[in-house]
């Protein structure tokens, strides 16, 4: 008979399995395909530079999705447990023992996460290889399908277990400590809250941590990712315990505004540990949605645009004082080079950069510099923002310290130790020789961006007695760049000629390898554009793929959400009826409390979006990168449209747990 009732009971809350089950599912499918994709992604694309910036992109994308599917797991667990508790208590109630209530959770979550962790690792494996297959057919030239790494099923089957048996031994804990009783009255108890003036330290604690990430972020040292998990934590601490506190003074000292809004606070005065949970998992999915997704949509959307018109050659190609009797077959009317000796420079970043002397680029611009010894003006490449003033001390640090001639495994270790030397490797004859004095810094388009960012690439203006000297030393080494041929072509052939160029540069070598720096010697402007369109379409796609993920997430957390509260819905519905309210009023107050634990986190998660914003802002300023009327116009029109629909999601939620109340 007890078997016969145990039955009964599983096959009666099939719902919850499933809805639980499926979170489950989701959660392993969504960290399987993000560690996947930061698995492979440098293999899988064949273009180095696109490779590195989508490899930086999933890192950040990877720790957040972690974050936020380990919470969902865990939160799924806890919630399915507060589901199932009655249901064990009753069963040894009914004369189960303990421990074959114990032998019967292990069974129920044993087989559920097996279920469940196949399910999600296979449909994730064949989600990531399906992703793959895709973009290799819309862009072959551009993607290879590579096979996942066996550590990335390992680590998702172990971090789904180690959630699942952490719930499970705390479970076990929980009941062992628990008498029958109190086992039946669970839900009825109302969850404390932190309102001790002490718990406040923590709130300064939170408070410091936004402060330290906010000076963390507006810099373009690879510290400012990790200002993202911080901005988190530092919320965490002030949503935990100054929701609290707010709740006690309000509760304590506004009587008649706690009693006037009682039914609409009432998810976190009586719910306040599960709410909260739930408010962290929202906040985190909506501020990386509002942060570092949005941004990345504005910059690739409205930002980066790369336009044939307006670069001012058609071809760059650097090489030397022997190419230019080879390139007779140049000599057309449809072709117009302008030559300039230059040389290759290399940064304290190990990027490869062009040196010209001032004369040249007076030639080129009509600017006068009067630079002298060993002062130098670096411009970096932009056709999108000209004229942008450069200030960020990561960038002046980097072209501060250079050494004149192709990359170099010995001499960027020389570049190192002066770095990392002190005052007195500073001041050594060495450091002398790779030392420059920047006297400007800022974003022209004078020879048409050729590069993602600013490290590569640039323009270094040198004196003209300082770039004569250099360069006479290295155009004696055949296997230095010392001329610059600025190429122009017209007519109708001009892909033809093209062709012809680009044969006579495959038999030099289209590019410099020394040690894994690769740098290009010569740039086909036509080529270049459409490779950057494709590379921003494969941005825009990664960030949208990651958005739906976020949306799909907040989506199933409100729905496990509304599953295990239904039954405090409907008494607190009936409750509401018996004292008389009308059903209108009933229905506006019930949509409020059900919608306000997502409402709590939008708030919190646009307050923080608009911090990240002044941050990113004064980054990307320092930078010479953005229009900031523009940035900030673009940003909050496609936050809107986020929050709106976020809005409206939660509304049709709420509309639908009301009809399941109004049905019982």
């Amino acid at each position: 008979m007890l078997k016969k009732i145990v039955i009964k009971n599983f096959i009666s809350n099939r719902r919850g399995y499933l809805l639980y089950f499926t979170s489950n599912i989701i959660a392993t499918m969504e960290l399987f395909i993000f560690w996947g994709l930061k698995d492979i992604v440098l293999r899988a694309i064949k273009d180095q530079e696109t490779a590195l910036d989508f490899y930086i992109d999933f890192i950040v994308a990877t720790g957040i999705i972690s974050i936020i599917t380990i919470m969902l797991m865990s939160f799924a667990t806890i919630y399915y447990l507060k589901l199932r508790i009655k249901d064990y208590s009753l069963f040894i109630m009914l004369g189960l023992h303990r421990r074959e209530v114990y032998q019967l959770i292990l069974m129920e979550f044993g087989i559920g996460w097996i279920v469940s962790e196949g399910i999600g690792i296979i449909g994730g494996a064949g989600t990531l290889y399906g992703i793959q297959e895709i973009l290799k057919r819309i862009y072959p030239t551009l993607v290879e399908v590579k096979k996942i790494s066996f550590n990335v099923y390992l680590h998702t089957f172990e971090l789904g277990g180690g959630i699942v048996l952490g719930t499970f031994l705390t479970t076990i804990i929980w009941l062992e400590n628990q008498r029958l009783s109190s086992l039946m009255q669970q839900e009825e108890k109302n969850q404390k809250f932190p309102e001790k003036w002490y718990w406040s330290i923590l709130i300064f604690i939170g408070g410091g941590l936004i402060v330290a990430a906010w000076f963390m972020f507006p810099s373009y040292e690879e510290i400012h990712y990790d200002a993202y998990f911080i901005w988190i934590v530092g919320t965490f601490l002030i949503l935990i315990f100054g929701t609290g506190i707010v709740l006690s003074k309000i509760k304590y000292n506004k009587q008649k505004f706690y009693l006037k809004h009682l039914l609409g606070i009432n998810q976190f005065s009586s719910k306040y540990q599960n709410n909260m949970m739930l408010v962290l998992i929202l906040f985190t999915i909506h501020f990386f949605a509002l942060t570092y997704i949005m941004t990345g949509i504005v910059t690739t959307l409205f930002v980066e645009q790369y336009e044939v018109k307006n670069y001012p050659y058609d071809v760059i190609y650097m090489g030397n004082a022997s190419d230019q009797k080879n390139m007779s077959f140049l000599s057309d009317n449809n072709v117009r080079i302008n030559k300039i000796p230059m040389v290759r420079v290399t940064s304290f970043s190990r990027d490869q950069q062009i040196g010209i002397s001032e004369k040249d680029y007076n030639n080129l611009t009509g600017r006068t510099l009067g630079l002298k010894n060993q002062e130098i003006v670096v411009e970096m490449e932009d056709q999108n923002n000209s004229n942008k003033i450069v200030t960020d001390k990561t960038f002046i640090e980097n072209y501060s310290l250079m050494y004149v001639g192709r990359y170099s495994d010995d001499k960027s270790e020389e570049l190192r130790s002066i770095a990392i030397g002190g005052k007195r490797a500073a001041k050594s004859k060495m450091a002398k020789n790779h030392t420059y004095k920047i006297k400007k810094m800022y974003t022209e388009n004078t020879l048409g961006q050729y590069t993602t960012g600013r490290w590569r690439e640039s323009l270094i203006i040198f004196s003209n007695d300082y770039f004569q000297k250099v360069h006479k030393s290295l155009s004696c080494d055949e296997q230095e760049l010392t001329e610059l041929y600025l190429i122009k072509l017209k007519g109708k052939d001009k892909y033809k000629t093209w062709e012809k160029i680009k044969a006579f540069a495959q038999h030099r070598g289209m590019k410099i390898v020394n040690d894994g720096n690769e740098r290009k010697i010569i740039y086909h402007t036509n080529s270049f554009v459409k490779e950057q369109k494709v590379r921003l379409m494969f941005e825009l796609l990664s960030k949208i793929f990651i958005l739906s993920i976020l949306l799909a997430s907040s989506a199933l957390v409100i729905s496990i959400k509304n599953k295990a509260d239904l039954k405090f819905y409907q008494k607190r519905f009936e409750f509401l009826r018996c004292m008389g309210m009308k059903e209108t009023e009933r229905k506006k107050l019930q949509l409020i409390e059900i919608q306000s634990v997502n409402l709590v986190a939008l708030i919190a998660s646009l307050c923080m979006a608009v911090i990240h914003l002044i941050a990113y802002i004064m980054r990307a300023k320092k930078a010479g990168e953005i229009n900031t009327v523009n940035f900030v116009k673009y940003w909050g029109c496609i936050s809107m449209i986020y929050i709106l629909f976020e809005c409206v999601i939660q509304r049709v939620f709420a509309q639908h747990v009301l009809k399941e109340v109004e049905k019982q």
